[in-house]
Parts: C-alpha cells; structure tokens; sequence
C-alpha cells in the first residue's frame, strides 16, 4: 500500500509542473482577442480564425499523439513539443514591430512558397505550431497518467493534477490583462515563449518509472465498453468487494511501446466511450466560450479578470478539499450536469451583464469545470481497457478541441450580427440542452443499469 500510495506522489510531483506551464501558455492568450480586436484592428470573423485555428491545430495532432507516446516515450515528445510551442509563441512578435512583420512575412513564404501580404498569416502559422504543441503536450501528459495511476486513487490524483491546469487561469489570465491595458504587448508576447522554455524543462524530467497492470483487478474489462465487479463501483461511486481488488494479471505495459497496444475499432467499439466523447465535445462548446469572453466583457465594459479569478479560486476549491470525493462519487450521472452548470453561467452573464454577474457566472464555471474536468478524464480511464487508453485520451481530447475551434468561429459570425449577449447566451442554452437530453436519455439510464449488477 504504502509503495504504491508513494508511486502515486512522484507521479503527481513529476506531472504537476508541466501541467501549469503548459496550460500557462494556453491561458496567457484567453485576452488575446482584445489585442487582435481592439490593437491590431482585425475583424471579428478573423480574430475568430486566429483564435480558432489553435484548437484546429490541436485538434488534428491528436490522433497522432497516442501513437508518438506508445513509440517514443513521454520525455521526448513533451520536450518537442515544447520547442514548437516556443517558436509558434515566438511569431506573436512580428506584429508588433514592421520590421519584423517583413522578415516574417518573408520567412513564411520561403517555407510555404508564398508571399503573404496579410499581417494575420504569420499570427495563424503562430497560432497553429502553439496549438499543435499543445496538443500533444497536454495529451502525452494526460495519456501517462491514465497509464500509471492506480484506479483507486484515479478520481483524487486526477483532480490534484490538472488543479496545475487551473492555476494559470488566476494568475496568468488577469496578469495579460492588465498588461495589455497597461500597453505593455511585449511583455504580454513574452510570456508564452518563456512559459514554453518551462514546459521543455520540465518534461524532461517527468517521472518514467511507472507502468500500469493490464488487468487492475478481477474485473471484467471489456473492451466493448461492458463493465463488471469493482469497476462498476468506481463508476457508480460504490465500494468493491474486497475480492475484486486482488490483482490477477501482473503483466505490465511499457510506456516505450514493447507491448501489443488495442486498434481504433477496439476503441470505438465503446457504446459508452462514444457518449462520452460526444458529451465532452457538447462541454467544450461551452468552455469554449472564455476564449472570447473578453470580446464581451470589452463590448460591456466589464473586468474578466474577476471571471477569471472567480473560475479559478471556486475551481480550487471543488479540486483540493474536495479531491477525496472524487472517488466516492458516481461520476457517471455528474458528468452532464457539470457542462450544464457552466452553461448556466454564460446564460447568466449574457442576460444580465455586470461585474457581480462575472463573479457569480465564475462561481457556477468554476464548479463545474472544477468537477466535471477531472471526472472526464477519469472516466476515459473507467471505460477503456489500459492497452485503448492513450488512443482514447487522444480521440476524447481531440473531439474536446473541436468545440474549441467551432465555438470562436461561431462568436465572429454571429457577433456582429446579433450582439455579444444573443451570442454568448444562444451557444449555451443550446448546448446545455443537448446535454439535458444527454443527461435524460443515455447517462442516467446507463447508471441504474449498473447499479443493477
């Protein structure tokens, strides 16, 4: 017990780090808009692109990162990844200065044998490399510990770890506000690149010295998503039977790929995997929607950092104090309800925009993406055998990551058409209610039917 409870905390040690400098480099550029919009001059519909265009990126390396972890080992594609993070950050600068905008725009046609004239390419090649880095940074690091975190502890460790992914959004996010309305854009530029240099660092030496036993327990993993014995408990929040907890498979898988990994029709085999994925996806549109958020609060004259803030400190509060319960509860009819408690947040700050509004909508985002985060990648975990784990990760994050390129999109469409509070408030009440009928028609009945053994 005691080995193992100290495995966990040299994973969660080793992963903490780059989990924070890498969503840093994510959450540094949730004001970006307001430099785009409101400094460079550029549309709606094209600060749209380049804000989306990082989701895209990340989007389609997806499928290509569970394959770089099971052939190249997490250590070297976190360090590479970095160093793209760090060069597509780096081309943020050449807007700032004409100069630079030349040699840029020579660069980027020399590579792609094409002469841009536009100012915003080289932003969207930027955007694109840091998108793609974090990509597959972020799911090297979610794939490794869904490999080395011992089921039992999965829901605690979950939440600890990507608690390094909210931080930013406190500390990070309000300080590139404050810096772009202080006119500092250079230090505000600069932030990425550095926090990218960390995530280089800091990959390197995360913990390999753990790996993950085929068969955690007697329990039936089926690969087609049916689920017995102790899994079900940790499903449905229920103790297992002590007889379910003895280890019967005691071999292992390597995380350089010696071991035979499962197919995608293995993976999307999954009734319940496919749900999840698709309910995940529905979220994201609602997640989403702080990406632009400063859009709104800049129209409405508002200060997004106090959502921010808000966000985070509620967050925090759900994942540290709260982290032991992640375990007891049913996360199987919570996960809905978590991305309609953040749909509910924008509804209220599109229908009654204020900063008390940003504060109370930050308090029921924060709950929700405090709990349902962690439960999301835990259950990705509950419902895949270990050798469909790290192309499950990749697959669910890149459906994640659709909602974050469609829903900038959607803003710089319907923006100027129909104003920021029909905007914001149109894409969460339709969301939230697909996941209504989510919650109602597919997740709670899968519940009482493993409730019933």
């Amino acid at each position: 017990m005691f080995t193992k409870v100290s495995q966990d905390v040299k994973i969660l040690i080793s992963l903490f780090l780059p989990f924070f400098f890498i969503h840093g480099v994510q959450q540094v550029y949730l004001t970006y808009a307001i430099l785009l919009y409101q400094g460079y001059g550029f549309s709606y519909e094209t600060t749209g692109w380049i804000i989306g265009i990082y989701s895209l990126a990340a989007m389609l390396i997806r499928p290509f990162g569970g394959w770089l972890l099971e052939n190249f080992g997490i250590r070297k594609i976190l360090v590479w990844s970095g160093i793209l993070s760090f060069i597509g950050c780096s081309l943020f600068f050449f807007n700032e200065s004409t100069a630079l905008l030349l040699v840029g725009r020579a660069l980027s046609g020399a590579v792609f044998g094409i002469y841009f004239m536009e100012p915003a390419v080289l932003l969207l090649i930027g955007r694109a490399l840091s998108g793609a880095a974090f990509g597959i940074y972020s799911m090297g690091l979610f794939s490794h510990q869904a490999l080395c975190v011992s089921e039992k502890r999965r829901g605690a460790m979950f939440s600890l770890l990507v608690v390094g992914s909210i931080l930013p959004m406190g500390a990070i996010a309000p300080l590139g506000e404050w810096l772009l309305y202080s006119s500092q854009n250079i230090i505000y530029l600069a932030i990425g690149p550095v926090l990218s240099l960390l995530c280089i660092f800091f990959g390197g030496r995360v913990n390999i010295h753990a790996a993950v036993t085929l068969r955690e327990t007697q329990d039936s993993y089926s690969l087609t998503g049916s689920l017995t014995g102790s899994l079900t408990g940790s499903l449905t929040g229920s103790p297992a039977g002590s007889s379910a907890n003895s280890v019967a498979d005691n071999s292992v898988v390597n995380l350089a790929g010696e071991r035979k990994w499962g197919t995608y029709g293995a993976l999307f085999s999954s009734r319940s995997f496919l749900f999840l994925i698709i309910t995940g996806t529905v979220i994201a549109l609602i997640d989403a929607l702080i990406v632009k958020l400063s859009l709104f609060t800049a129209d409405k004259e508002l200060t997004i950092s106090l959502f921010f803030a808000s966000v985070a400190v509620t967050a925090l509060i759900v994942r540290l104090p709260g982290a032991s319960l992640l375990n007891a509860l049913p996360r199987i009819p919570l996960i809905a309800p978590s991305g309609i408690l953040m749909s509910l947040s924008m509804i209220l700050i599109s229908f009654f925009p204020s900063n008390v509004a940003l504060v109370a909508g930050g308090i029921l985002f924060g709950v929700g993406l405090g709990a349902g985060w962690p439960m999301y990648q835990a259950l990705i975990s509950d419902l895949l055998d270990p050798v469909l784990r790290p192309k499950g990760t990749a697959t669910a994050l890149l459906l994640y990551d659709i909602g974050f390129f469609i829903t900038p999109l959607l803003v710089g469409y319907f923006l100027p058409r129909f104003g920021t509070s029909v905007t914001f408030a149109a894409i969460a009440l339709t969301a939230g209610g697909a996941l209504v009928l989510f919650e109602i028609f597919y997740w709670l009945p899968f519940f009482r039917k493993l409730q019933k053994g």
